[in-house]
């Protein structure tokens, strides 16, 4: 064995190798952070230059688009189109400005020629003849300008050639044919030019005579008779793109915001040619990186120092507007690969990696000297560290060839499991949300953590005269004797330092002899089984909060033994100082009991003022969480089909009560008298009676014309009939309005006719219906213009104040941020007694209904703004589905089934359940169990609710047990 551990021994790197090393791999890794560190400065600082660089290439290129071609040119075409051409109607008359027009183009070199289109058909053209232009003809020896001229006067347009030296001789003449296909007229630059008085811009193009890409920037003449245009050259301002770009493979681009490409620095024809000869490059023949950043300047994305990426190369992407006079004229992409910026940077960190490596080739021999001196004064160090030993609390080996470090981390380990213990406590403190199961953790670290024999953690109640939560343990590593202490014990049935502590409120110490009555006690009682204690050292701490108030007490309990010591005065005042972090778990459990407590109060405070709200629904909010436990405990025990895999945790559970309770919280918005309106004229009265009283006003009338009829000779018998048959109408008539206004059967066709011949009826009204009304009735009023009185109405009335428009509030967007997909009806409500009293079944309108069926949005809504913590952001989720249908076609947000959690799809269940069997409903008759279950049978057959979680709610048993608990006997029908 001894041999074993000296054949280890021997291949034990010693303390000096250990430090050489260190300072090794520190000079190394010091050397390559800096090396790194100068990589990225050096990249970033090449960046900053490149950016700096693509703001002047920025500048540059704008100013040479300003000076070069938008600045001259807008001048110089609108001088041409208010010049001599427009006059000029033969071709010897525009020949006589050649001089003029040649001038231009040698001052210009950007432009390739100008030309002028006739509205007759005619067309006259001067181009500048450069080395190499491509053209489809052969220009004689010394010709610097061609002219080409269409004269439309011919059946079919004819075309001839001049060709000019530089001093505008005349070298050839030759005749260019018919051109059949060929009309000025036709071209975009002139149709736009001739419909606009601004200077219109052709696309890019290569003409048919010019193998080169040009545009065309025209204006209309003065008189109308034509369009002058200039063709601008872009090749050479591709040209001045490729002179610009900053690193070889950069790339560099012109566009008009709508994508068109202007320029570009690889240049715009293609580098294969067509059947048909050369073509422009598109955007699909750009780089992949143009064509993204062309899309990003689309969707509205500006700036420099945009990364992208082709899939092969990163690339550091500006993407720039040039503005002329307050508008977009051209968008600059420049796209700078990443490599390349990188370049000199990679350079820098080879040869830093080659100067940190010969470094420490020199390096190693003296880090390895000196490590061995710093070895021996460690020996030293590692008495000092023995001081640290106050709180050790088990002897381990460590298995070390050098005796310093052994001591050392002999020393180290007594801190680290000390510093264990505090952190244990401390996580407990943090995670732990059982609260009986906190204070056994922190009574068992807190024995362990001071050496102690025995601990008791308790807590006080509100009033501080009892203990109503607690632990105690006993044993060296606090796993022996756990005691839960509560019930409302009195403070001085404990041990007599742990009342002392809470009543004095300072640490108490303490100690019980053998003889001592207080050994007997239940607190230390165990500490006395073992014979050969004397007695019980014991320290009492009290526990308070941050502002001073008792929470509970701390009692540590150390059996003292012959030659035995108990507490020394340093563990005392560890314990004293640890004895806070116990408190702020106690404050913080508390502020946590609270915080749920008044939580939950608010809840059904609210839920009960939702039901209180009307009578109608009464109990709806809290019956309905009933029923969603029981589907949701029924989901949990399921051990087969889809809910096999369900399971709630604490969160779950309090997430789904909490939805449950707040399902209907929105029904605070939602008025009474929408919510209770049992007719059809109700509101905050039934307005029945105001009908009644222009009946009984028309009764009158017809009994006062009857007595003026006699009182004028008319036979008297005979008016008397007619009064009886009258007022018997009348009768009939309000009859019927009454029972439609109560709405309890459907209205037929025959109904709504009758309806509306009795509204047809008229009433004189003599009094002013402004007077003694509301501010906002008189506002709808104030639509319609007063008519003089008396005015005779009809008497069932549709007016302009019964419209009560939606105000801003209530309007609701389709954009809005809930995915809210209902359709609000034009007005807010609809008082009209007429359309009120049409309603074909039921007693509420469109907007009532609206108004009703809204509770689900504003419960969504107000549930969203609620600071809901993490764990129960899905209460909206839950709350507001239980009106949406698996289909899709439930609201408010028009989910489907595979949109919906199954918390939500088992809360339409029970919402519906609940509604259907409510006996508390005067509107309706409460139906049986099996009348509910046959309609929600139907539910499930026309995709309403989710069938997976209907058969779970009846495989489960829930409606029977639901009835045998809150049902009337005579309901439970099953």
């Amino acid at each position: 064995m001894a041999e074993a551990t000296k054949s280890r021994s021997r291949w034990r790197m010693g303390l000096h190798e250990r430090l050489g090393a260190l300072f090794f791999f520190f000079i190394l890794i010091t050397g390559l952070f800096l090396a790194l560190t100068g990589y990225r400065m050096m990249v970033k600082d090449t960046t900053a230059a490149v950016g700096k660089q693509a703001d002047s290439l920025t500048g540059r290129v704008k100013s040479h688009i300003l000076h070069t071609l938008r600045r001259p040119i807008q001048p110089l075409v609108d001088a041409m189109a208010h010049g001599m051409l427009q006059n000029c109607h033969t071709l010897a008359a525009r020949l006589d400005a050649l001089p003029l027009l040649t001038s231009v183009l040698e001052n210009h070199p950007i432009i390739g020629g100008i030309n002028a289109s006739y509205t007759n058909g005619d067309y006259f053209l001067v181009r500048r003849l450069v080395p190499n232009g491509g053209t489809v003809f052969t220009p004689p020896k010394g010709s610097a300008f061609v002219v080409f001229s269409v004269m439309g006067t011919h059946a079919s347009f004819a075309g001839e050639r001049l060709f000019y030296s530089a001093d505008l001789r005349l070298l050839h003449r030759e005749n260019a044919g018919e051109i059949a296909d060929f009309d000025p007229r036709k071209t975009p630059w002139f149709q736009s030019a001739m419909t606009s008085t601004k200077m219109a811009e052709s696309s890019p193009r290569i003409p048919h005579s010019v193998e080169q890409p040009i545009m065309v920037f025209a204006q209309r003449f003065s008189d109308g008779s034509g369009v002058v245009g200039v063709e601008i050259l872009l090749p050479q301002l591709s040209a001045a793109l490729a002179r610009e770009l900053p690193t070889p493979d950069s790339r560099l681009a012109l566009f008009r915001p709508d994508g068109t490409l202007l320029a570009h620095s690889q240049g715009l024809l293609h580098p294969q040619n067509g059947e048909s000869g050369p073509y422009l490059r598109t955007r699909e023949d750009l780089a992949l990186v143009m064509q993204r950043g062309l899309r990003a300047y689309q969707y509205g994305i500006q700036g420099r120092g945009l990364d992208f990426s082709d899939g092969e190369r990163d690339w550091q992407v500006s993407i720039e507007e040039f503005r002329f006079k307050g508008a977009v004229g051209e968008v600059m992409i420049l796209a700078i690969p990443d490599d390349e910026l990188r370049a000199e940077g990679m350079a820098f960190l080879r040869h830093a990696l080659l100067g940190i490596f010969g470094i420490l080739a020199v390096c190693a021999p003296l880090i390895w000297l000196t490590a061995r001196r710093i070895s021996r004064p460690l020996r030293n160090l590692a008495a000092s560290a023995g001081n640290l030993q106050d709180f050790v609390l088990e002897d381990k080996a460590v298995d070390s060839a050098l005796p310093e470090i052994q001591a050392l981390a002999g020393s180290m380990r007594y801190i680290q499991e000390k510093i264990r213990k505090i952190l244990t406590i401390n996580l407990a403190i943090s995670s732990e949300r059982n609260f009986d199961q906190l204070l056994e953790t922190m009574a068992r670290e807190t024995v362990s953590l001071v050496m102690a024999d025995g601990c008791l953690v308790a807590a006080l109640d509100e009033e501080k005269e009892h203990f109503t939560a607690g632990v105690l343990c006993w044993g060296r590593d606090g796993s022996e004797l756990i005691r839960p202490i509560g019930g409302g014990l009195m403070r001085r049935g404990t041990a007599q330092v742990s009342y002392r502590a809470v009543d004095e409120n300072r640490v108490v110490r303490d100690t019980v002899t053998r003889s001592d009555p207080r050994s007997r006690n239940f607190t230390l009682s165990p500490a006395f089984v073992d014979p050969q204690v004397l007695c019980v050292d014991m320290v009492g701490l009290p526990l308070r909060d941050r502002m001073g108030e008792r929470l509970g007490v701390l009692s540590l309990f150390k059996t003292v033994r012959a030659g035995g010591q108990g507490f020394r005065s340093a563990e005392v005042a560890f314990v004293e100082s640890f004895a806070s972090t116990i408190a702020t778990a106690l404050e913080n459990q508390n502020l946590l009991k609270a915080q749920s407590a008044l939580r939950d109060s608010l809840i059904r405070i609210l839920a009960g003022a939702i039901d209180a709200k009307s009578p109608y629904t009464g109990g709806h909010c809290e019956r309905v969480p009933i029923i969603f436990q029981m589907i949701l405990e029924a989901a949990c025990t399921a051990n087969a089909g889809p809910f096999k895999d369900f399971s709630l945790d604490a969160n779950g559970w309090e997430e789904a009560r909490l939805a449950g309770w707040l399902h209907d919280c929105g029904k605070v918005t939602t008025p009474e008298y929408v919510m209770d309106k049992a007719t059809k004229l109700e509101t905050l009265h039934d307005r029945i009676h105001e009908i009644r009283t222009r009946f009984e006003v028309l009764k009158r009338d017809a009994e006062i014309a009857m007595l003026r009829a006699v009182a004028a000779g008319a036979d008297q018998k005979e008016e008397t009939r007619r009064l009886a048959e009258n007022l018997r109408e009348l009768d009939e008539d309000f009859a019927f309005v009454a029972a439609c206004n109560a709405g309890a059967e459907r209205m037929q066709a025959a109904d709504l006719e009758r309806l509306e011949r009795i509204a047809g009826r008229t009433w004189v009204r003599t009094l002013d219906k402004r007077l003694g009304i509301s501010r906002d009735e008189r506002a709808r009023m104030d639509a319609a213009p007063p008519q003089p009185l008396p005015v005779r109405e009809p008497l069932l009335m549709d007016n302009v104040e019964h419209i009560i428009p939606r105000g801003a509030k209530d309007i609701l967007p389709a954009d809005n941020p809930w995915g809210f997909t209902v359709n609000p009806p034009e007005a807010l409500y609809n008082r009209g007694e007429l359309y009120n009293l049409r309603i074909r079944s039921g007693t509420l309108t469109e907007e009532e209904r609206y108004k009703i069926n809204d509770h689900i949005t504003r419960t969504i809504i107000m549930l969203e703004a609620m600071p809901l913590p993490k764990h129960l952001r899905n209460v909206p989720e839950i709350a507001g589905a239980h009106h949406e249908t698996m289909d899709g076609k439930g609201y408010p947000r028009g989910l489907r089934r595979e949109g919906m959690s199954w918390c939500a799809r088992m809360m339409a269940v029970a919402d519906i359940f609940e509604a259907l069997t409510a006996s508390d409903r005067p509107y309706k008759e409460s139906k049986t169990l099996r009348e509910s279950l046959e309609i929600m049978e139907g539910f499930r057959r026309r995709n309403h609710i989710d069938s997976d979680v209907y058969e779970l709610f009846l495989a489960s048993g829930v409606p029977e047990r639901y009835a045998y608990a809150y049902l009337k006997p005579e309901q439970n029908d099953l």
